[in-house]
């Protein structure tokens, strides 16, 4: 029987939070779905842990990064109804009930819930933040851009990869916004929901929270997409005009963190050759600024 629900997970060497992870899909009781793991080839145990969980459908064979590893899974989704969920992370209680529940209505493409982060500290889990609403979680360019793109807190139909397109894995730390921001484009018929889908955990190895190195590394990615997006959009078109905005904003973003990190000279490269690509993006980058800053303290619960 085709299974009305599937879930891509991709993993590599998750022995410690992988059993958790399918352990959250199980607790939501569904009739009707399937499990779909990518693993890359790990070597840490990986493997026994997945031996336990007859149920599950194990691709493992080398990937090229996250993203490829994702769109393999995607391409062997069988179900109506797809959720993306990371080998590290948790489905909330209630999740699927709650996605399908809204999902009834056959006008929809996607539903999108809240997401909540959360870290173990001395043996506890403790919530660092909880992101609802429009504002903070939904499809929108400015959460695509400068925002936080929780795409793991959406549940979609699996028609909708067939229409936007699967993940870009050129740019393996910047492919979910260049999905969102596709998304939008493409206008889908959305609901944001206030139960929490999506429980986000914080640790050292995790790319949701970018830190010093990793931040560098995607500063340049969302540069470098911005760029070839650019080159492959037709002017003129929507398209174009978002992807403008975004080397913009990335323009600024690199030069910015360029100069926090005392690299003057790396950061005047970046915006003479951010001028030479587009003479006002300054002015994009300032114009996104207020927005920005507005919806990181909604983010933090500051504002």
């Amino acid at each position: 029987m085709t299974p009305r629900l599937s879930i891509v997970t991709p993993c590599l060497n998750r022995a410690a939070t992988i059993g958790a992870a399918i352990d959250s899909v199980l607790a939501q009781g569904h009739p009707s779905f399937e499990h779909i793991i990518v693993d890359g080839g790990s070597t840490d145990g990986t493997a026994d842990v997945l031996a336990r969980y007859p149920h599950l459908v194990v691709v493992r064979e080398a990937d090229r990064n996250l993203y490829d590893a994702i769109n393999k899974g995607l391409r062997r989704a069988q179900g109506d109804l797809v959720g993306l969920l990371n080998s590290d992370d948790l489905y909330a209680p209630g999740a699927f009930a709650a996605a399908e529940a809204a999902l009834a209505d056959p006008a929809l493409d996607l539903v999108i819930g809240a997401a909540e982060f959360f870290a173990t500290e001395h043996g506890r889990e403790v919530t660092l933040r909880h992101l609802s609403g429009a504002a903070a979680v939904g499809l929108t360019e400015a959460n695509a851009i400068g925002g936080v793109t929780t795409m793991n807190a959406a549940i979609y139909r699996r028609a909708l990869f067939d229409r936007v397109g699967l993940f870009d894995d050129r740019f393996p730390l910047a492919a979910d916004k260049d999905f969102w921001l596709r998304l939008v484009l493409a206008a889908p018929r959305c609901l944001v929901i206030p139960q929490t889908i999506i429980r986000y955990r914080s640790h050292a190895g995790s790319l949701t929270f970018a830190a010093g190195d990793l931040r560098d590394k995607l500063s340049r990615h969302l540069l470098d997409l911005a760029r070839a997006r650019l080159a492959e959009c037709a002017p003129g078109t929507p398209a174009h005009a978002a992807y403008r905005r975004w080397h913009g904003w990335a323009v600024g973003y690199r030069a910015g963190l360029q100069a926090r990190q005392g690299a003057v000279g790396a950061a005047a490269t970046t915006a003479m050759a951010g001028l030479a690509a587009d003479p006002i993006w300054p002015l994009r980058f300032a114009a996104r600024l207020p927005g920005h800053w507005r919806d990181r303290g909604l983010r933090r619960g500051t504002a």
